[in-house]
């Protein structure tokens, strides 16, 4: 208990604070070294055999990544600790919990900042190359399949817009055509997310390469600057 009220506390004056790099230090030298990696100890005392422990490492690193990006795609938020679950007898990673979709974590009261999760204890668990190794590969392999077969994903999504069972706004009022025209300017970011357009600043309407975005996509998902701005409860520092 005293130890989630410390953590309280710190984050508290990390929220309050407004200067970025202040809030990042608050972060890195007050919050993280209270949680130190150790995932990666998870798959040594699960998996005994080294072949086992090898391709349970690799299951954990591709299937991360694959719902990694077909979230991103698709807005999927709310990737807390309880929303991410892992297979012990092959180390796959399975998600639950999709009702925070088509971006509605940036609506929050504390926005959500980075396009999934990616926090330095799963990638201590990804071994000494972390995200630049099987990670990133599938990444790339997964994104260039979505691409390949837009049409036929967004033909899917379109259904959405005629669903009545889908929420686009919370507002109670709206009307049927403020929320189709919602719904059309969310599958509008989706079809940009699968040409490789991204919504950030620096190189924004910009058409990116595969590499490009899935590399982008992983410096958002590990920027200092979005991790430190993260609600308390979806647990950056794990």
């Amino acid at each position: 208990m005293c130890r989630v009220s410390e953590l309280k506390s710190i984050y508290d004056i990390m929220t309050a604070e407004k200067n970025m790099d202040k809030k990042n230090a608050i972060f890195l030298n007050k919050v993280l070294p209270k949680f130190p990696s150790v995932f990666h100890e998870w798959f040594l005392t699960t998996f005994l055999s080294p072949t086992k422990w090898y391709m349970a490492r690799v299951a954990y690193c591709r299937t991360s990544a694959v719902i990694s990006m077909v979230g991103y795609i698709l807005g999927l938020g709310d990737r807390h600790g309880e929303n991410i679950l892992y297979d012990a007898t092959n180390g796959d990673c399975v998600h639950v919990d999709f009702n925070c979709l088509f971006n509605k974590g940036e609506k929050f009261d504390c926005p959500e900042r980075v396009p999934f999760r990616l926090t330095h204890n799963m990638v201590k668990a990804m071994g000494a190359l972390g995200y630049e190794g099987v990670f990133r590969k599938s990444c790339e392999h997964t994104m260039k399949v979505m691409r390949s077969q837009k049409e036929s994903l967004l033909s899917v999504l379109n259904t959405f817009l005629y669903d009545p069972l889908v929420e686009w706004k919370k507002d109670t009022k709206r009307s049927a055509t403020n929320s189709s025209s919602e719904a059309m300017r969310i599958l509008r970011n989706i079809d940009n997310r699968l040409r490789g357009i991204t919504k950030h600043s620096m190189i924004k309407n910009t058409v990116l390469s595969i590499e490009g975005q899935v590399h982008h996509l992983i410096q958002e998902a590990t920027d200092i600057d979005n991790l430190c701005q993260m609600y308390i409860g979806w647990a950056a520092y794990l």
